[in-house]
Formats: C-alpha cells, sequence, structure tokens
C-alpha cells in the first residue's frame, strides 16, 4: 500500500507558483517583464471593472478607470513600506480623483452595505468606530501572526465590512489588499472573468454569513488563477 499523500492546498499552490513567477521574471528580459506588467495593469484598471461594477454603470468611465491605473502605479512603485491608515486614505483619495465623491474623508453618518445579489443587508458600524477599526485592520495587516495571505484576504473583507468611506470601498479594499500582496513577494489578484461579479459577492456573504472557509478559499481560487494566467503570458509571449 502506498504511502498517504496529503492533498495540496491552494495556498500552497500558490506559494510553488510564486516561486515559477520569481524564476520567470528572473530569466526574462525587462522588455518581456514591462509587457507583463502592462498586462496585468490592464486587468486591474479595465478589465476588471467591467466585471464587476454595478449593471447600471454607474461610477464606471474613462475617469474611474483611469484613477484605478493611477492607483495601481502607485502601489507598484511604493512596496516596500508598512501600509497605514494615511495610505488607506491617499489610496481612496487618488481612486477619487475628478469624480464627485469625497475622497479621503472618512463617512460621517451611519450606513446599510449591500453585498448580496438577493440584497441582503447588513449594518456597518457605527461611523464614530472607523478610526479605531480601522487602525485594528491596519495592525493586523503589518504585525498579525497569520500568513501572508489570510492576512491579506482578512484586510480586504473586514475594510468593506467597515465602510469607511461614503462609496468605493470595495474597490479601495482590493488595492490595498493587492497592496500587501505585493509588499510580500506576490503578484495581485485580478477579478477578470465572467461570473466573478456573482462569485465575488457571494464570498463576502457567505463570510458575512460566518463561512470564512467558502471565502478564502474563492479569493485563493482567484490568486492562483491570477498567477498561471500571469505565467501564460510571460512563457508565450514571442518578445525576449
Amino acid at each position: 500500500m502506498s504511502p498517504y499523500k496529503p492533498k495540496t492546498t491552494t495556498k500552497q499552490l500558490i506559494s510553488q507558483k510564486r516561486k515559477e513567477l520569481d524564476a520567470c521574471f528572473d530569466s526574462f528580459s525587462s522588455v518581456k517583464r514591462t509587457n507583463n506588467l502592462n498586462w496585468l495593469r490592464r486587468q486591474i484598471a479595465f478589465e476588471e471593472p467591467q466585471v464587476l461594477c454595478p449593471v447600471s454603470k454607474q461610477h464606471l468611465d474613462e475617469t474611474n478607470m483611469s484613477n484605478i491605473a493611477t492607483t495601481y502605479d502607485f502601489i507598484m512603485e511604493n512596496k516596500s513600506n508598512e501600509i497605514t491608515i494615511e495610505d488607506i486614505r491617499i489610496i481612496h483619495a487618488k481612486l477619487c480623483t475628478n469624480t464627485n465623491i469625497d475622497g479621503y474623508n472618512f463617512r460621517t453618518t451611519n450606513c446599510k452595505l449591500r453585498i448580496s445579489i438577493d440584497g441582503m443587508t447588513y449594518n456597518a458600524p457605527d461611523y464614530s468606530m472607523i478610526d479605531y477599526q480601522l487602525r485594528q485592520i491596519v495592525y493586523n495587516m503589518n504585525h498579525s501572526k497569520h500568513d501572508i495571505l489570510t492576512r491579506a484576504y482578512d484586510a480586504h473583507y473586514e475594510m468593506i465590512m467597515l465602510q469607511p468611506f461614503d462609496d468605493f470601498n470595495k474597490r479601495t479594499a482590493r488595492l490595498i489588499m493587492n497592496w500587501l500582496l505585493l509588499q510580500n513577494g506576490f503578484r495581485p489578484i485580478t477579478f477578470n472573468k465572467r461570473g466573478d461579479k456573482a462569485a465575488y459577492i457571494q464570498a463576502l456573504q457567505a463570510r458575512a454569513c460566518g463561512d470564512k472557509r467558502a471565502y478564502t478559499d474563492y479569493m485563493a481560487k482567484c490568486q492562483l488563477r491570477t498567477q498561471e494566467e500571469i505565467l501564460k503570458q510571460l512563457r508565450t509571449s514571442k518578445i525576449y
């Protein structure tokens, strides 16, 4: 009888793909690496918003997609320092440039959070708790003993549930999650496939209902998928 081999987890596969990606980036030319980074930038700034935006396409135009691209460039250029509350506010302000959304400033009213395709609502914390709870989120991002993937996924979820700003909370949370991943040697996650919008919201709803595993599994699946797409782009590119 052959010895039992434990099933490889998605997080373990992500770590394996990370090593493959590092090897690819080390071996390919700067032109090929730049082309890949540009492809990834387009996925996050242009393809993802078209998948995740509301059906009405509210807040989806050239200005908003340009803001996402600019903010993505910002986090790519600032991958070394711990993320602070001020950084989060700056990210939000960049995303709100030339829009009617009040960037940088925390909300000053209470709100309900819609994260369900069935219209289920959750009460976000009282606005007076935003600073305190965001400090907890930031501390856990930078100092928690959990692995970096768990810390990134948790920060994304907790920021969305906190709703610190009047709008653009989800896109801010996704960029902060990706910033944390980049700081720790991982590539960003993209939600750029048909069906991601419903699956993304269902994952948030599952965690809000206590099913953290379903949420984590979905996030890890998207991260692994993104890594595989990056590897494919690198290996099939005809530019060397």
